[in-house]
């Protein structure tokens, strides 16, 4: 059977202050009306029946999922450490020949089609014992995504991984670009139930023990993981695996990592700016702006990210916006701030 594993971890805190701890990214409707998990699993609704669908997600999400998906599977984690551990958790409950279809609850695909062609030629590889993902054809020289190198050709568009690249500079960027072997490293994965676990069996052989425990009612789930390292599947398995596979794949994709990801996915005005909600400017370009109840007016500001959200407003330098997350952990220093976050 095949299985859709939704990893919906993760605060999303360089989305605040319209993300907040109880109302992550995922929770949120960033680029279209319906939250972003909710077009996720609406996704491949049409190829995995609902009832295979599993989302793994932080006991503090249980409501508000329940409340979205009514018919589909939760597995509520005590506190988060990371994929290879929410990876293990899903694997440990399906049977060996299941094919797990592993997706981030926050993606963005433009071609929703075009994505489950790729998705099916992903399966079929996964089913010859290939750790399978998804390589996107970069569309710039983007320094914010890791990158994969394509090796030897295993069938059309299915390439061995021959090294996995952390994000690079942007003159390392351009030179990925220009090489056309490099491929965005999306986050998505395929595989065997079997080839996943003997892949934790191999490389991260703690925490497959643990996974058994835990199978066997040896260990309790908040003990799973205490045990559990903190780890990406990326660092965990698959840049140690030597059955790594990834589908080059060409359909629009962005993994929405900031609010500058909304200038790549709204129309911009005739002064550059993306304006969600009401607004009104004078004098006002290449802006940012986001805003939930009431108006945000603007005079004479540039290349700036206005958000208003809740009770709290965020105004961002476009060029320091990679450091939001930094602004959000002093603010969680202090108590007199903690509940705005």
């Amino acid at each position: 059977m095949i299985y859709g594993i939704i990893i919906a971890g993760g605060r999303g805190e360089r989305f605040w202050p319209a993300s907040r701890k109880r109302k992550p990214k995922q929770l949120l409707p960033i680029v279209s009306d319906k939250p972003m998990i909710v077009e996720t699993v609406d996704r491949i609704s049409s190829f995995i029946l609902r009832e295979r669908i599993i989302i793994v997600a932080g006991k503090e999400l249980k409501s508000p999922l329940k409340k979205l998906f009514p018919n589909v599977n939760l597995l509520l984690e005590p506190f988060g450490r990371n994929t290879a551990c929410a990876i293990g958790y899903a694997a440990i409950n399906l049977s060996k020949d299941d094919v797990m279809v592993v997706l981030p609850a926050d993606h963005y695909i433009r071609e929703p089609s075009q994505f489950l062609h790729t998705l099916q030629k992903a399966i079929k590889i996964a089913k010859q014992g290939w750790l399978t993902t998804f390589g996107i054809v970069p569309a710039y020289a983007e320094t914010g995504y890791g990158y994969i190198e394509a090796g030897d050709k295993i069938e059309k568009d299915v390439y061995k991984v021959k090294s996995f690249k952390e994000k690079p500079n942007q003159k390392q960027a351009q030179r990925f670009v220009r090489e056309k072997r490099f491929l965005w490293n999306s986050g998505m994965f395929v595989w065997t139930q079997e080839e996943i676990l003997t892949a934790f069996k191999s490389y991260m052989p703690e925490l497959y023990k643990a996974l058994l425990d835990f199978k066997a009612k040896k260990i309790s789930l908040l003990e799973l993981y205490k045990k559990a390292p903190n780890i990406s599947i990326d660092y965990g398995i698959m840049e140690k695996a030597p059955n790594v596979a990834v589908v080059k794949s060409d359909f629009a994709w962005d993994d929405i990592g900031s609010w500058l990801a909304l200038e790549r996915i709204h129309k911009l005005d005739k002064q550059g700016n993306i304006k969600i909600g009401l607004y009104k400017g004078l004098s006002t370009r290449n802006c940012v702006i986001v805003g939930d109840k009431g108006v945000i007016a603007t005079l004479g500001v540039s290349n700036l990210i206005i958000v208003k959200s809740g009770n709290a407003v965020f105004v961002c330098d476009k060029k320091e916006v990679r450091d939001i997350k930094k602004l959000v952990h002093e603010l969680s220093q202090n108590k007199k701030f903690k509940k705005y976050l």
